[in-house]
């Protein structure tokens, strides 16, 4: 297990894994320009999946069920953007259109106030991860179609970058799901808690009144 591990890790390119941060944070910075003017085109897309989250942070689901409901989402949309690699020049617009989008409803959802600290969270400290490793084995394979030399890639098999996937980007995402379930039920707990408070302040002032 330690070796396959090891394997896993030495498939990502340190080059190629910085490079994909700075994609990410290229369209994360661009992102609240592109809120700010109202850009409909671009916009459409993660302020869908913000009504959708905002949805779901209020729906009294089973823990199992909230967690493997994040998990699949989470694994799908990093699944693509690995298999993006066979398509030339996709995995780069991906890891900019991914800092977009979460940029996009970073800011949406936080009304613009601590932006960038709150890529910081719990949540994020394994999903960002997870989502760079992606982005770089999906460029490392996309680098060997274009037939690019910069990187000095060795390996040519799509296989290897899978097990690599699986070994790394898995297990983060599955802590990740953890944190963001326990987080969600957790706010849903004091939302209900406040509720039930201002309820019984409610009723107590009735009472008085009359």
């Amino acid at each position: 297990m330690i070796a396959a591990i090891q394997h896993a890790l030495a498939m990502i390119n340190l080059r190629i894994f910085l490079f994909s941060i700075l994609l990410f944070f290229v369209g994360y910075t661009l992102a609240p320009f592109v809120y700010y003017r109202r850009f409909k085109l671009l916009l459409a897309y993660p302020l869908w999946v913000a009504r959708k989250l905002d949805d779901i942070a209020h729906k009294n689901w089973r823990p199992l069920v909230l967690f493997a409901f994040i998990f699949t989402m989470n694994l799908l949309s990093l699944f693509v953007d690995l298999i993006s690699g066979y398509v030339p020049a996709l995995p780069f617009v991906f890891a900019v259109w991914t800092g977009l989008n979460i940029g996009v409803v970073t800011y949406h959802t936080l009304e613009g106030k601590f932006y960038y600290i709150s890529l910081l969270n719990p949540v994020a400290i394994f999903e960002l991860p997870a989502a760079f490793v992606a982005f770089s084995l999906a460029i490392e394979f996309n680098c060997h179609l274009l037939n690019c030399t910069v990187f000095n890639q060795s390996v040519s098999a799509f296989q290897p970058f899978l097990q690599s996937f699986a070994i790394i980007v898995i297990p983060l995402l599955v802590i990740a799901g953890i944190i963001e379930t326990f987080a969600i039920r957790l706010a849903n707990k004091v939302e209900e808690e406040q509720r039930e408070a201002e309820s019984k302040e409610d009723k107590d002032n009735d009472q008085k009144e009359d």
